[in-house]
């Protein structure tokens, strides 16, 4: 498994990449585990089921974690409302996830980063 740090809001997180199976929870490509510090990202293989861009898909789950470790730290991943609890709601971190390179890229053109 090959790592990285990244400081989250003050908070040093270690990623690690190509975690095997048993590291991640049944059925997930990535997972953040707050108590530890800790990104895991899956070990991702090619084959006729998978998706064709692995590379790319790699990196949206790796932003999709690191969104989760945002609002972790941030204490929005505990206190933002009740049954919906929308800190830890899986639609607004993976929409987060999947459009933070077009957000980045529109603040860049228009330079207000």
């Amino acid at each position: 498994m090959t790592m990285k740090k990244v400081n989250i809001l003050g908070t040093l997180y270690t990623i690690y990449f190509d975690a095997p199976d048993e590291k991640l929870p049944e059925g997930c490509d990535g997972c953040m585990d707050q108590s530890i510090h800790q990104i895991r990202i899956a070990k991702l293989e090619s084959s006729r089921n998978s998706l064709r861009n692995l590379k790319e898909y790699k990196k949206k789950v790796l932003r999709h974690e690191i969104i989760h470790a945002f609002l972790y730290e941030s204490g929005l991943w505990n206190n933002s409302g009740g049954a919906e609890s929308w800190g830890r709601n899986e639609e607004i971190t993976d929409w987060i996830a999947i459009q933070s390179p077009k957000l980045f890229k529109a603040f860049k053109e228009a330079d207000c980063l």
